[in-house]
């Protein structure tokens, strides 16, 4: 009879696995382990798994979630950045899940998910607070082979990505994530239900991705502009935050042009804007760089 591998879940049993290896987290990698199973529940009911779709896990750290998401999909691929973890997934997993030595940041999306044949794919990931914001951008690029995201993130950004037009919270990854995704928040989750418990709580964000986008392919790298620029200088008005950007090179008239043919008010900030007043500003910018008198 086959023993039972290890149950991350338990503190007693991530102890003793993580100290036969002699590993302590490093707070520099974000490194906290989830020890609540009922967590560990909400988070795979909230990817919303039918059986039949493939999963991709970033941040396995030492597979709590990772054995959850195993009994609900017929293939996972785990992602984890620390070796030493790699070999604790090993133990706890087995040959269960594909386990991935790789950074979030490096990964090639066509390349590991396949066409969007392949999936579509649902990806879990709990994002460590220093490189939330690059991670998430990274993960938003996979928007067309992804179909929900459900991420774990400080609750502070987690009230940042889900603020509202208006709101003083919102900013440039506020936008890009509404602008991808219907956001909701699943669970707010307490810093006692992780070992070593962090600083702050943490929420489950469930991201499910537009179809079709908000923002097509072709109007991205404009609309990318517009919200970069918009919040570069937070306290400007609109009009002297497009002015003050050397990625748009445009001139007062052309600046003024620009925001009326969006039907926006030269007075306003960015944060006020919604997703789809920006976009409106994409087109505009979009069809002046096509006209040849521009």
């Amino acid at each position: 009879m086959t023993a039972p591998r290890p149950d991350p879940t338990s503190p007693a049993s991530l102890h003793a696995l993580l100290r036969a290896r002699g590993f302590r987290p490093r707070r520099s990698l974000g490194q906290t382990f989830l020890t609540d199973a009922n967590i560990v529940a909400k988070i795979v009911a909230a990817a919303h798994l039918t059986g039949r779709e493939p999963v991709l896990e970033v941040g396995a750290g030492a597979g709590a979630v990772t054995r959850a998401l195993v009994a609900a999909s017929p293939r996972v691929l785990a992602v984890e950045i620390d070796p030493l973890l790699v070999d604790v997934l090993r133990e706890t997993l087995g040959d269960a899940a594909r386990i991935l030595h790789a950074d979030l940041l490096t990964l090639d999306w066509p390349s590991l998910l396949g066409g969007p044949s392949a999936g579509p794919w649902r990806v879990v990931a709990n994002l460590p607070y220093a490189i939330t914001g690059p991670a998430i951008l990274h993960l938003l690029s996979a928007r067309n082979l992804v179909e929900r995201m459900v991420i774990m993130v400080q609750a502070e950004v987690a009230d940042r990505l889900t603020a509202p037009p208006g709101g003083r919270q919102r900013g440039f990854l506020s936008v890009l994530v509404q602008a991808a995704c219907e956001a909701e928040t699943v669970w707010r989750v307490a810093r006692t239900c992780f070992w070593p418990p962090p600083r702050v709580d943490s929420v489950i964000l469930g991201l499910t991705l537009r179809r079709p986008p908000l923002v097509p392919d072709s109007l991205l790298p404009a609309f990318l502009r517009l919200v970069h620029a918009g919040f570069a200088v937070r306290r400007k008005t609109l009009l002297n935050a497009l002015l003050n950007s050397p990625d748009l090179a445009l001139s007062r008239p052309d600046a003024r042009a620009l925001l009326a043919s969006g039907g926006i008010e030269e007075s306003r900030r960015a944060e006020t804007l919604s997703d789809s007043e920006f976009l409106a500003l994409a087109q505009a910018l979009a069809a002046r760089r096509r006209s040849p008198d521009q």
